[in-house]
């Protein structure tokens, strides 16, 4: 009987293994497999080579630094906006299945005139939309150059960045471009966008925030 129940039992745990919800796909010690990028022309090498964007050092720096680096899927493009985000972040995730989602975005609204109750919103729905698909998230803000902010856009953007991941608990970089924006030498003749040579600084910038959550 003793050897009977034995075997019962373990016929049981077998089972229930069989029927368990899948682990997430995350490789050593939770880090991730996979990192989706959302950003706008900051993060998508605008008229620059792709290769010296700063994502894309991003990932030779993850490389160097693990034997198990995660693949970094870069869906930024020039003149994103978080309404856009909104539209495309369902299938982007769909197709890669991150578990980190880092997102660029909220200053194309802000020059653009959005008001703070929209960008809010918007925001706080592409978060939630991000996290409901079990993904952490991570945010990375742009502070306004003087140039661009009409009717105190760069304050209005600087405190939903603030409100918005204290309530939904996200990690912020107050500004990819901090020390960059006010050197003409490292801005594009736009005098916006960073130059080859302004990319390695925006991934010095972002190092801090993204190291722990794409290598712990």
């Amino acid at each position: 009987m003793r050897l009977l129940s034995s075997l019962l039992l373990a016929m049981v745990s077998i089972v229930s293994l069989a029927h368990a919800s899948p682990l997430p796909a995350t490789g050593n010690s939770g880090r991730p497999k996979t990192v989706l990028l959302v950003g706008d022309s900051l993060s998508s090498a605008h008229r620059i080579p792709p290769e010296a964007g700063w994502v894309n050092l991003l990932q030779q720096r993850v490389d160097r630094a693990t034997t198990t680096p995660p693949s970094i899927v870069n869906a930024s493009r020039g003149g994103k906006t978080l309404t856009d985000a909104l539209k495309e972040l369902p299938d982007l995730i769909a197709a890669h299945h991150p578990q980190l989602i880092i997102l660029e975005l909220g200053a194309n609204d802000a020059i653009l005139g959005a008001g703070q109750q929209t960008l809010e919103q918007d925001m706080t729905r592409l978060i939630d939309m991000a996290q409901a698909s079990g993904a952490k998230v991570a945010l990375l803000g742009f502070e306004i150059p003087a140039k661009l902010d009409k009717g105190h856009c760069a304050d209005m953007l600087r405190q939903v960045y603030t409100r918005v991941t204290q309530e939904k608990h996200v990690v912020l970089l107050p500004s990819l471009m901090a020390g960059i924006s006010n050197k003409p030498a490292l801005l594009l003749d736009d005098g916006v966008h960073p130059t080859t040579g302004a990319q390695m600084r925006m991934l010095d910038n972002a190092w801090p925030t993204l190291r722990p959550l794409l290598i712990n």
